[in-house]
C-alpha cells in the first residue's frame, strides 16, 4: 500500500509498502538501468506518442532514490529524483492506470517540482510495467503540458501497450542469457569450448608480440562414469561443480579455465615466463584435486589426467596445440601419471590413422561412401516431413563410424569432396522423388572456401532440384565472421534454398547478430535435449534452456529443430515448449533409401 507523510519542506512524501526489496530485485535483474538505448523500445514510446497524440511518452523505471527513463519522447532529461518528483511511484501502486487529469489540481502532486518546474506536468496517465510474478519495475506514462483525459477503451491501449513493453523486457532477457550460454557452461559456468577457443587464440597472440609463453591443460577425470553409473547423473553434476571450483581457485585472474564437454577441462595459463610458473599451477591442481569430494553424503577421491603443450614451442596453431595436448593426456592416462608435457617422439598420431586417411582418399570412387537418411517429424502429431542426409563410410572390412573419418576429412581437407558429394546425391535423390524435402549438413571448412555458392548453384542447375526442398545446415562455428558469414548467406538464400543453423547453443557468440541472418531453421543441438526428461536439476535445467531458445526463435519467426530425440517423454516435453520438428532414434535411425520404404 501506499501511505503519505510530510517531508522537512512540508511537502508529501510518498513510501512505497510491500516487498520493495523483491521489486527493486527484479528490476536490477533485467539489466536495463542505465542501459544505452535500444530500437525495440524507442519504437514504442514513438508509436504510443502518435497513437495518444501525446506530446511526451516515456517509459519509466522506478529506482529506489529516482526513476530512470529507458526512453522518451518529447523529454530532455534521462531521470528524475524520486521524492517530490515522481508521479509514477504513485502509478506503480495502483491496479490499474493511474490517470491525473489535471496534476496541478490533485493533492497529491501538485506540490512535486515535476509540476511546479520545468516539465510542467498537467496530465498524466501511466500504466505500471508488470513482471509475471506481479512486481511492478515502472511504467508505461503519457503526459501533457494541459489538463486532459483518457476514455476507457485508451486505458485499454495503454494498458497493451506497457504489455508489449514488458513482452520486450522479457525477450531481452532470454537473448541475455542466450548470449551467456553461447560463451558459458551452464552447469559449471565455466567458459565453454567456444570462449576457450577465443580466449586461446588471443593470449595466443598477445604471447606472439611480448616473448612469452601460453601453457595449455587439458585435463580430464578418471572413473566420472563410475559416479555417473552408481550414484546418479545429479551426483555426477554436483562433481563437476566442486571440481571447476576448486580449477578456478588454481589460477591468477587473468588465466582461464573452461568445461570443454563432460568430465574435460581445459586451463590456460597466460604470459607464462618460465616453467616454474606452470610447476607452480600444477603443484596448486594436485593439491586441490587430491582432497575427497563431498557428493550425495558421500566422500570420493578422484585421479584425473591431464597433457600439456606450450605456444610456441610445440605448435603456433591453437588447434594443433589442442590436439597436442590431447594426445599427452591420453598417455598420461596410460601410463598412471597425473600429467605430462606433449613430446613429439612418443605423441604422433596413430598409424592407423594415416591408413584411414589414404583409404578415404578412393571412398568416393570405390562406392563406398553412401548417403543415409534420418526422418524429421513435427512435434504435434509426429507426421514426417523431411529427412537429414548423412554420410557414411562402408569399408570391406564393415562399417567405419562417422566420429572417426568426419575429424580426419575435415583435418585433411577431404571434407570438401565429401560435402560436394552428399549435396549432389541428397538433390538428385530429391529432384527424382525418391524423398522429399532434405537437410545436407555444411562444414564450416566448406562453407569458408571461396566459390561456395557457385558449386551449389551448379549442383542446382545440374540436378534440376527444387531449391525449396534442399536445406544448407550451417554450424555455429562458420558465423564468427559475422559479415562474410552474412554475405554468403544472403547469396545461399537467393538461390531459392533454405537454411538451418545447426548445433545451436554450443558455438556462437554474438546472437544479436544472428537475428539479422536469412536464416529459416534453428536445430537445437542434442547436448541440450540430452538431460531432457531426467529427474533433479539437469533435467529442470535442459527444459528451461529449450524454453528459451524456442522462444526467441519464435520472435524472429524461425522454426526449431530438436535433434537427439529419444525417448516419448522428450518428445511430449518438447511439444509441450512448442518446437516445432523433431529428430533421433525415436523416429528412425539414418539408413539407405531402400530402408525407408
Amino acid at each position: 500500500m501506499l501511505s503519505a507523510r510530510p517531508s522537512e519542506s512540508g511537502q508529501p512524501r510518498f513510501d512505497l509498502m510491500g516487498d520493495e526489496d523483491g521489486r527493486l530485485r527484479a528490476l536490477y535483474e533485467t539489466g536495463l538501468l542505465d542501459s544505452a538505448p535500444e530500437a525495440q523500445f524507442d519504437r514504442i514510446v514513438r508509436l504510443v506518442a502518435r497513437h495518444f497524440r501525446m506530446p511526451t511518452v516515456l517509459i519509466s523505471l522506478v529506482d529506489r532514490d529516482r526513476q530512470w527513463f529507458k526512453a522518451r519522447v518529447g523529454c530532455d532529461v534521462s531521470e528524475t529524483p524520486r521524492d517530490n518528483h515522481s508521479i509514477c511511484s504513485l502509478a506503480i501502486e495502483q491496479s490499474g492506470v493511474l490517470v491525473i487529469p489535471d496534476a496541478a489540481q490533485d493533492p497529491r502532486v501538485r506540490h512535486f517540482e515535476t509540476v511546479t518546474g520545468a516539465m510542467n506536468v498537467r496530465f498524466y496517465a501511466g500504466a505500471p510495467l508488470v513482471t509475471p510474478d506481479g512486481l511492478k519495475l515502472g511504467t508505461l506514462c503519457l503526459i501533457d503540458h494541459q489538463p486532459g483525459c483518457l476514455s476507457d477503451s485508451d486505458v485499454v491501449a495503454l494498458q497493451e501497450f506497457a504489455a508489449l513493453v514488458m513482452d520486450e523486457v522479457a525477450l531481452r532477457r532470454t537473448v541475455r542469457e542466450l548470449d551467456r550460454l553461447a560463451l558459458n557452461d551452464p552447469l559449471t559456468g565455466l567458459p565453454n569450448r567456444t570462449h576457450f577457443r577465443q580466449h586461446l587464440t588471443h593470449a595466443m597472440r598477445r604471447a606472439g608480440h611480448s616473448g612469452n609463453r601460453v601453457t595449455l591443460a587439458l585435463l580430464d577425470l578418471n572413473g566420472f562414469k563410475l559416479v555417473n553409473d552408481s550414484l546418479g547423473h545429479a551426483a555426477g553434476d554436483t562433481l563437476l561443480q566442486q571440481v571447476a571450483q576448486r580449477l578456478q581457485g588454481c589460477v591468477s585472474t587473468g588465466d582461464l579455465v573452461a568445461r570443454m564437454g563432460s568430465d574435460e577441462f581445459t586451463v590456460v595459463l597466460n604470459d607464462v615466463r618460465a616453467a616454474q610458473d606452470t610447476d607452480v599451477v600444477l603443484s596448486r591442481i594436485e593439491d586441490a584435486l587430491s582432497r575427497p569430494f563431498m557428493v550425495a553424503g558421500q566422500e570420493l577421491w578422484m585421479s584425473w589426467s591431464a597433457g600439456l603443450s606450450i605456444y610456441p614451442e610445440d605448435s603456433v596453431d591453437p588447434e594443433r596445440l589442442l590436439s597436442q595436448a590431447d594426445a599427452a593426456m591420453n598417455r598420461a592416462k596410460h601410463a598412471g601419471h597425473n600429467y605430462v608435457y606433449f613430446n613429439d617422439a612418443h605423441d604422433r598420431r596413430n598409424p592407423h590413422d594415416i591408413e584411414k586417411t589414404a583409404a578415404l582418399h578412393h571412398a568416393i570412387e570405390r562406392g563406398e561412401l553412401q548417403v543415409h537418411y534420418q526422418p524429421v517429424v513435427t512435434a504435434s502429431d509426429h507426421r514426417l516431413i523431411g529427412h537429414e542426409a548423412l554420410v557414411r563410410w562402408n569399408r570391406p572390412g564393415g562399417m567405419v563410424s562417422p566420429a572417426e573419418f568426419i575429424p580426419l576429412a575435415e583435418a585433411t581437407g577431404q571434407i570438401l569432396k565429401i560435402g560436394a558429394f552428399v549435396l549432389r546425391q541428397a538433390a538428385l535423390d530429391a529432384h527424382t522423388r525418391r524423398i522429399g524435402r532434405v537437410s545436407v549438413n555444411v562444414s564450416a571448412r566448406e562453407f569458408d572456401q571461396p566459390g561456395y555458392v557457385d558449386q551449389v548453384r551448379a549442383v542446382l542447375e545440374e540436378t534440376g532440384v527444387n531449391p525449396d526442398l534442399l536445406v544448407l545446415e550451417i554450424t555455429e562455428s562458420s558465423l564468427l565472421d559475422a559479415g562474410r558469414a552474412g554475405a554468403v548467406l544472403h547469396d545461399l538464400r537467393s538461390l531459392g534454398v533454405r537454411l538451418a543453423l545447426d548445433d545451436f547453443g554450443t558455438g556462437y557468440s554474438s546472437l544479436g547478430a544472428m537475428s539479422s541472418l536469412p536464416v529459416q531453421i534453428l536445430k537445437i543441438d542434442r547436448s541440450f535435449t540430452r538431460d531432457l526428461g531426467q529427474e533433479g536439476p539437469a533435467g529442470t535445467r535442459a527444459l528451461e534452456v529449450i524454453r528459451a531458445i524456442v522462444t526467441l526463435a519464435g520472435a524472429m519467426e524461425v522454426l526449431t529443430v530438436a535433434e537427439g530425440v529419444e525417448t516419448p517423454l522428450q518428445a511430449a516435453l518438447l511439444r509441450e515448449v512448442r518446437c516445432t520438428f523433431l529428430q533421433g532414434y525415436l523416429f528412425g535411425r539414418p539408413a539407405p533409401l531402400p530402408a525407408l520404404d
